[in-house]
């Protein structure tokens, strides 16, 4: 398998998402734009579920959750109260039902390791697209990539959540991650194209660009900040802008070099303690990549193309084997303690 990233992928899987909801359900498209929720409550193939928000446990970038063992299966979608973060959500757990029913797109799941992860980013491409589709992006945003402003302007001029407009605007970085952040510098939701992004629920008012933000109202730069990983790690030293989108919330976009707000950025230099530019074997898959990105935010190690890093070898100690189609799968794809994954039961 040739090295692919996610960033590339994601969003080419949910261009196919888009296309396998439009052959379902003709013309949908708009409604869904309008009030995501309200349309998907007229659907009888599946069911949506409000329910009070989790405490930001899983992996999963957003407050909800699919429940495929339901019949028919149930979109569960976190109370927020915001209307806007609520379809967004809806969105991201249709496109779980999507990948999950629909037998091409589940099969470009299997070419991923991490098929979780891969799922995931997806999920949030999918419902980006959905509420920012292109003709929406500004041109000077798809030429020199978003500032903060930028982010904030495409929230305050359409009825895309916040989360909808990080996806979106992420996806004109050469690499870096733009971060939805509440007053206390705590990670709401991020989303990254070329680097890790710092977890959800992660401190970052330590941080030299977040903690000048949250003493001001003004939009801020720094030329010199990070992001802090759960792991106590921090990412190399990034470009960033942070702007508040209302009282409650702050956009942050940080990237490596390239950045919106600066004429000129020269690209980062490797330190003697950093791994970036030096070359790693994947335990996994054996291949050998030139680290480029952040390590992971979980483990520490580096991702290969194909996105295996030390997390992917400690998952797989607890795959566990179907007995009926003989398949090695993840806890996940089981019901408790049955040997029998769903897709057999």
């Amino acid at each position: 398998m040739t090295q692919r990233r996610f960033t590339e992928e994601a969003p080419r899987q949910a261009e196919a998402m888009i296309s396998t909801l439009e052959r379902l359900h003709p013309g949908v498209l708009e409604a869904l734009r309008a009030d995501p929720l309200a349309e998907l409550h007229r659907w009888t193939d599946i069911r949506v579920s409000l329910e009070a928000e989790s405490n930001g446990s899983g992996r999963c970038s957003v407050a909800g959750s699919y429940r495929a063992e339901t019949n028919p299966p149930t979109l569960v979608v976190g109370a927020a109260r915001s209307l806007r973060r609520r379809g967004f959500t809806g969105l991201h757990e249709l496109g779980h039902h999507l990948q999950q029913t629909d037998p091409a797109l589940g099969q470009r799941l299997f070419d991923w390791e991490d098929s979780e992860a891969f799922e995931e980013a997806a999920c949030d491409a999918f419902a980006g697209r959905i509420l920012v589709p292109d003709d929406r992006i500004a041109q000077g945003v798809r030429r020199r990539g978003p500032s903060a402003d930028d982010v904030v302007a495409m929230f305050r001029t359409s009825q895309a959540s916040r989360e909808a407009c990080c996806v979106r605007a992420a996806q004109y970085l050469v690499g870096g991650a733009v971060v939805l952040l509440d007053t206390a510098g705590q990670v709401l939701f991020a989303a990254a194209h070329g680097m890790i992004p710092p977890a959800r629920g992660s401190d970052q008012s330590g941080t030299p660009l977040v903690s000048a933000a949250l003493r001001t109202r003004a939009t801020i730069e720094r030329d010199k900040t990070f992001v802090v990983y759960r792991s106590g790690g921090r990412s190399s030293l990034l470009y960033g802008q942070a702007a508040w989108c209302d009282e409650d919330y702050l956009i942050a976009v940080l990237a490596e070099d390239s950045v919106a707000w600066r004429a000129f950025t020269a690209p980062r230099p490797s330190t003697g303690r950093s791994r970036f530019g030096s070359w790693w074997e994947c335990e996994t898959c054996g291949e050998s990549f030139k680290i480029t990105e952040s390590a992971c935010a979980e483990c520490g190690e580096p991702r290969c193309g194909q996105g295996h890093c030390g997390c992917t070898t400690a998952r797989r100690q607890s795959d566990r084997p179907c007995e009926r189609c003989f398949m090695v799968l993840a806890p996940s794809r089981f019901e408790g303690a049955s040997t029998v994954c769903r897709d057999c039961s």
